[in-house]
């Protein structure tokens, strides 16, 4: 029944507004532009909504109906339920706030509408969320306006958030950078549908390659570990745990009513399961970037190749510091990328293309590293202000990554030039990072990973 909430044929959105400033508009235009399937308004007081025929109550529709979105008020939100269940509608999204976060008032509303679900035996996201997008079916609860956040485009990612302020943002994020998503749920209170059930449903999903986790405390810890660890045998799951320290328990038990627990049983259990723990939002956004666009590796052993020195003893550094390892060329790749260099540069790891590398050098040294069997990740930093290297690097990078069987990661930094050749580079397919601890911090989810999958 979990699908239901993602391709339903048909939705009553219960609390649709025709007044503009209201949740229950928002939600309706947006299931307007992309969703094909039928679309049910109810309203008490309006006849239509946004062209479409608005029904007094859910029960007044004769059709039937696959999902029920409701944004009306706590106080009636529990009648509206069983008004749905009493019309054969199984799948409940309670947009809805004011329920066990709010308080003892709520908390007693809460557990009422327990009773209703287990009595009817029904599946309710939320309440207290932002709901569900689908990219592909149009499904979308998502009550942040078109032209305030924008809609990621259709891919393989799919993201499980508690929160769905900070959902919304991630996917925001997504957009931005042209990453492409699948699925995207913001479960609240979960009342009933939980994280437990949304990792193995996409655990089976085939059209989910990797999937995005932000939760402030678990529902059941056994379980999730079990589906985890599950998971992760198939596809990558990346995990940002919020409430770590004392004071974000706290703030997470007044914001979903989370109970947030210890910190570090959670972060022993993320690597017994092979989960890839995040622990800020910048490692969050880099590994969801390295992950969806990159294979695991076989090992942990890095060729760093660059035309700026500095970025190669920097990544040295963050090699070290990661827990990486530099790899040892051999003896047939360093004779190769000999006859491209000049005669007083030496080839070793870092590799130093000098400043004055070429398109040929760049060629040269990747295409003959990445076949090196000593070597299992390539990270390339480009120092774009040259003179002697323009924007054909990128496919020449681009064009060889196509066929390696080895993950490629690229990273530079500097302003508009440099930007928008690292853009070129996300564009096609190769991730890139601004510095190189970063990129490295990558590399190793990349070892991690290859690993859990014992590639």
């Amino acid at each position: 029944m979990v699908d239901n909430f993602f391709r339903p044929k048909s939705v009553a959105i219960i609390g649709a507004s025709a007044n503009p400033k209201k949740l229950g508009n928002n939600i309706l235009v947006n299931f307007k532009k992309r969703f094909k399937g039928k679309i049910y308004p109810v309203n008490l007081n309006e006849d239509v909504i946004e062209g479409l025929k608005a029904y007094k109550n859910v029960t007044d529709i004769k059709d039937a109906v696959d999902l029920a979105v409701v944004v009306v008020p706590a106080n009636i939100a529990n009648r509206v339920v069983e008004d749905c269940s009493g019309c054969g509608i199984k799948s409940i999204i309670i947009i809805t706030a004011g329920y066990r976060e709010s308080g003892s008032e709520g908390i007693i509303l809460e557990n009422r509408l327990k009773n209703i679900i287990t009595i009817n035996n029904l599946r309710v996201i939320g309440p207290n969320c932002i709901g569900v997008l689908d990219t592909y079916s149009g499904v979308d609860t998502i009550f942040s306006p078109f032209e305030r956040m924008e809609r990621p485009k259709k891919g393989k990612i799919s993201v499980i958030s508690q929160s769905g302020s900070f959902g919304t943002a991630f996917l925001d994020w997504c957009a931005q950078h042209k990453m492409g998503i699948n699925k995207f749920v913001s479960f609240g209170n979960r009342v009933d549908v939980d994280e437990c059930d949304l990792v193995d449903y996409f655990s089976k999903d085939k059209d989910t390659d990797l999937v995005v986790i932000y939760l402030e405390g678990p529902k059941n810890g056994r379980e999730l570990m079990k589906n985890l660890k599950k998971t992760t045998k198939i596809k990558p799951i990346i995990v940002l745990k919020a409430g770590k320290s004392d004071k974000g328990a706290k703030a997470a038990a007044s914001h979903t009513g989370t109970l947030a627990g210890s910190y570090k049983i959670f972060s022993s259990a993320m690597r017994q399961v092979g989960a890839t723990e995040a622990k800020t939002l910048d490692e969050l956004f880099d590994f969801t970037k390295v992950l969806s666009k990159q294979r695991a590796a076989k090992g942990n052993r890095v060729a760093i190749i660059t035309n700026g020195g500095g970025y190669g003893v920097l990544s040295a550094d963050a090699c070290f510091y990661e827990g990486l390892k530099l790899a040892e060329f051999s003896h047939s790749s360093v004779e190769t990328i000999k006859k491209v260099m000049p005669g007083f540069a030496g080839v070793h790891n870092p590799l130093d293309l000098i400043g004055d590398a070429t398109e040929e050098r760049f060629e040269t040294a990747l295409a003959t590293l990445i076949k090196d069997t000593n070597v299992d990740i390539v990270v390339v930093f480009i120092w774009a202000l040259g003179t002697t290297l323009d924007s054909g690097v990128v496919d020449v990078i681009s064009k060889i990554a196509e066929t390696s069987k080895k993950p490629i990661i690229c990273g530079g930094l500097g302003s508009k030039y440099t930007i928008d050749m690292l853009l070129r580079l996300e564009n096609s397919g190769i991730p890139t990072f601004s510095t190189p601890w970063r990129a490295m911090k990558a590399a190793k989810v990349l070892a991690e990973y290859g690993k859990v999958k014992k590639i």
